[in-house]
Order: C-alpha cells, then structure tokens, then sequence
C-alpha cells in the first residue's frame, strides 16, 4: 500500500511539474533569442560612390546627368540611415556590420543583396 501511495504522489508531482514550466514557457517565458544578421555597409557606398562617378566621367553626359547624380549621391546617407532603422524591425533581427565579423559567417543571413536592391545598385 505504500509503495501505491508514493508512485500516485510522484506521478502528480511529474503531471504538475510539466504544466507549470508549460504554463511559464507560454505566457512568461522571454522571447526567443533575437536573430543575427550581416550587412556590407561599405560595398554598399563603394557602389554608390562607382555609379556616381561612372556618370560624372562619361563623356556624353550632359549637365543634368551630372547634377541628378550628385543629388542623389547626396540622399544616399538619408536613405541608407532610413533603411537601417526599418530594416531591424522588417527581419526580426539585429544587424551587425560585415566588417566586425572576424572570418567567415556561413550561418549568418548577408541583407547586403536585398538591401543593394531596394537602393538601386
């Protein structure tokens, strides 16, 4: 009879134990770790800075070209500061600078290619 009554006794321990540590993973429990994710800042203003001044030394560009392209060389820095403040927010995740990762970072997701896209590069 005794040794019924303890296993009753262990088995309600185990039943309440698991719904409490689900009860706290459900509703207190932080959230999941944040995500990382890389990003070229540099190439991505060496790009800008080469197409700005592919325009600036071609012959056949008129006054215009020349002007539009400055304009918009310098709204580069407002559009690169406009889309890292929204881009942490649109991945879920916190952006480190290519350049302060030492070696290769196979298992780190690069937003330097979606980012080149959305300026234009």
């Amino acid at each position: 009879m005794y040794v019924k009554t303890a296993s009753i006794v262990i088995v309600a321990n185990a039943l309440a134990s698991a719904v409490f540590i689900g009860a706290y993973a459900l509703w207190f429990a932080p959230p999941e770790a944040p995500l990382l994710a890389v990003l070229d800042v540099g190439e991505l203003y060496r790009l800008k800075e080469t197409q700005v001044a592919a325009v600036l030394v071609k012959r056949d560009s008129t006054d215009e070209d020349r002007t539009l392209a400055l304009t918009r060389a310098s709204a580069f820095g407002r559009e690169m500061t406009n889309l890292l403040q929204s881009l942490p927010k649109e991945c879920r995740c916190v952006i480190l600078a290519r350049a302060a990762i030492v070696g290769p970072a196979p298992l780190l997701p690069d937003l330097t290619p979606e980012v080149r896209r959305r300026l234009g590069l």
